[in-house]
């Protein structure tokens, strides 16, 4: 099952946008696929990405002095930690398709439309204050 991107998930920073989309790509290559060598390095992108894409998010929202900042970020470092974790696995010869799938799929389908979207209000509200 692939995770769709949809426009209505962009905060308003085209940076953080693409990084976002591109988030979503990752996963999608990871649950398109089975083959263990495509797999390893998706895996590691996705945690690459992830990492990248949370800290230029978290600046910007400590620039607009984000009210939700620090809820936010832990969300950032529980995803981190448990896609690090599950990498790691992967490096000692397991895989645990499903768990990682499912942590991808939970944070493209609840995190991104419903925390980020805070986000994005507070972003398109101040912008129009």
């Amino acid at each position: 099952m692939a995770v769709e991107w949809q426009e209505s998930y962009k905060i308003g920073d085209a940076s953080v946008d693409a990084m976002q989309e591109k988030l979503f790509e990752l996963t999608n290559t990871f649950l398109a696929s089975d083959d263990l060598t495509v797999l390893r390095p998706v895996i590691v992108s996705l945690c690459k990405q992830a990492r990248a894409q949370f800290e230029l998010e978290e600046a910007l929202m400590r620039r607009v002095s984000f009210p939700g900042l620090e809820e936010h970020m832990a969300q950032h470092q529980t995803l981190l930690e448990r896609l690090i974790s599950r990498s790691m696995d992967v490096g000692k010869g397991y895989m645990n398709k499903p768990a990682i799938a499912a942590l991808m799929q939970d944070w493209c389908e609840r995190h991104v439309p419903e925390e980020d979207a805070r986000l994005r209000q507070f972003l398109a509200a101040s912008r129009s204050a």
